[in-house]
């Protein structure tokens, strides 16, 4: 850690978001998907960028509103202690880097290249929050004289962390399928945790988020929930119609009637009814099951059924999209989604359910941003209108890697190849082949430099350099001095 000056008063942390906030990194993700990649979208909508501030945003108010609740709860104020303090900075921190590894195109990029790895034999594949986890540890740098890696402090680091552990075995089980950190990487998060949870020699770490991390997290899940669901409800980008439906379908299939949804009584819900046997699954339904597997004892069926009561009640005051207050009715009906979420924060060192967050919702809420979150997921997302688009996204970066792998097999010159693509090959302790070979002559290693050089890239970067190899496209010298 570089010394600061007698003058500079700024916290350790502080200068952790200083280095992030200026890093290259950061700035790339004004061009990379969110939802929709923003070559293609409004202006109005968010990019990874415009998220990425609004979760760091969050995360400072969250981390603030715990602090100050704290000075009038005893029983905060000792999880706090317990846990050496609670970091605002760091917080902010981390919501600024918990997105900076993601590649081009979102999670269908991120997807493309974990098959392409796995296809490779690189056996922990690609994941979004490892790479983050690796960009700020091993690959950003704060200026052309420093060592790689941004410096940051443990506790930045840790806040970092929303999965605080490497890939586990089996590697292809789904289940695994987020981690914190690639195998090579695995000291190093070791490391962190180590030395911010004070576990010396012998000690145990029990996998948990930081309180730092789970705010972040937490922050994450409501900028999703809400700033997300904002754009494509503006946008005219979800049926609202379809959604009402289904929630109505969800919850008659519970057993709650017009009646019982009058009087907000919910006891009853029961959405563990075995569909029949040519019956179409219903989203919602399907939902409540991967919660009460993932999220037990946390999720239960009558505050989920009061969760898509209350979202369906929200849709439905909405009205016509063709009005002209609909945009700002729209973001005030969604603001009291907010003020309920921060009045349901809770702190307690136990988690609501297996390893849960500190900082979490009370499960009212929880079940409110379930829901919120499944109507982007499924009904944007998941959605056909999408399919075209991100199967294009997937095969660019095919053709990327694919292209990136051939032309280093074919012996280039050195000084032909981008000077960030050979940094990363360095990076990674492998070299160019000095003679021409075969692709399947290449070492994990070198596949893992290509995604690291790919998740340098923007959206219109990474077309636009998948058609040069591809040969779609003759870069002119204009282009090339951009690129």
């Amino acid at each position: 850690m570089s010394r600061p000056s007698a003058r500079d008063h700024r916290t350790e942390t502080e200068r952790d978001r200083g280095r992030l906030g200026y890093s290259a990194y950061l700035r790339r993700l004004a061009g990379v998907t969110q939802v929709v990649s923003p070559e293609l979208a409004s202006a109005q909508m968010h990019s990874r960028s415009s998220h990425t501030h609004k979760v760091a945003m969050i995360a400072r108010e969250i981390a603030d509103h715990v602090t100050r609740s704290a000075d009038e709860n005893g029983a905060w104020r000792a999880v706090i202690a317990a846990a050496g303090g609670l970091d605002i900075a760091a917080c902010e921190a981390a919501g600024l880097a918990h997105d900076i590894g993601h590649p081009p195109f979102g999670h269908a990029g991120e997807d493309a290249l974990d098959a392409y790895l796995e296809l490779k034999d690189v056996e922990d594949g690609f994941e979004g929050n490892a790479q983050t986890f690796r960009t700020v540890t091993r690959l950003d740098r704060n200026k052309g004289t420093t060592v790689y890696g941004l410096n940051l402090t443990n506790v930045t680091l840790a806040a970092i962390l929303k999965y605080p552990y490497a890939k586990r075995k089996p590697y292809m089980d789904g289940k695994n399928r987020k981690f914190g950190a690639y195998l090579d990487d695995a000291d190093q998060l070791r490391y962190v945790r180590a030395a911010v949870l004070d576990l010396g020699e012998a000690g145990e770490d029990h996998g948990r988020q930081t309180l730092e991390a789970s705010i972040m997290d937490l922050a994450d899940d409501v900028a999703y929930a809400i700033h997300d669901l904002e754009d494509f409800l503006a946008a005219g980008l979800i049926d609202v119609g379809l959604v009402l439906d289904d929630i109505n379908a969800a919850l008659d299939d519970a057993g709650i009637v017009q009646d019982m949804r009058e009087k907000a009584d919910f006891r009853s819900a029961n959405f563990r009814k075995t569909p029949g046997r040519f019956s179409q699954p219903l989203v919602f339904v399907e939902a409540s099951k991967r919660h009460r597997v993932g999220y037990s004892p946390h999720y239960n069926d009558r505050d989920y059924a009061a969760a898509l009561h209350d979202v369906g009640r929200f849709l439905t005051q909405l009205g016509d999209p063709d009005l002209q207050d609909y945009a700002q009715n729209l973001r005030l009906l969604l603001k009291d989604f907010i003020t309920k979420f921060f009045d349901a924060i809770e702190l307690n060192e136990d988690p609501p359910y297996a390893d849960g967050p500190s900082v979490y919702l009370t499960s009212e809420a929880w079940h409110q941003m379930q829901v919120l979150k499944s109507i982007t997921r499924h009904y944007l997302v998941s959605r056909p209108r999408m399919g075209s688009m991100q199967r294009a996204q997937t095969r660019s970066i095919e053709i990327l890697m694919e292209g990136l792998a051939d032309w280093i097999c074919t012996a280039p010159k050195e000084h032909s190849l981008p000077p960030t693509l050979l940094s990363m090959l360095a990076r990674n302790n492998v070299a160019v082949p000095i003679t021409r070979q075969s692709t399947d002559s290449l070492e994990p290693g070198h596949f893992r430099a290509l995604s690291d050089y790919v998740c340098t890239m923007s959206d219109s970067e990474a077309l636009m350099r998948s058609q040069w190899l591809a040969g779609t496209e003759v870069p002119g010298s204009f282009r090339l001095a951009l690129s």
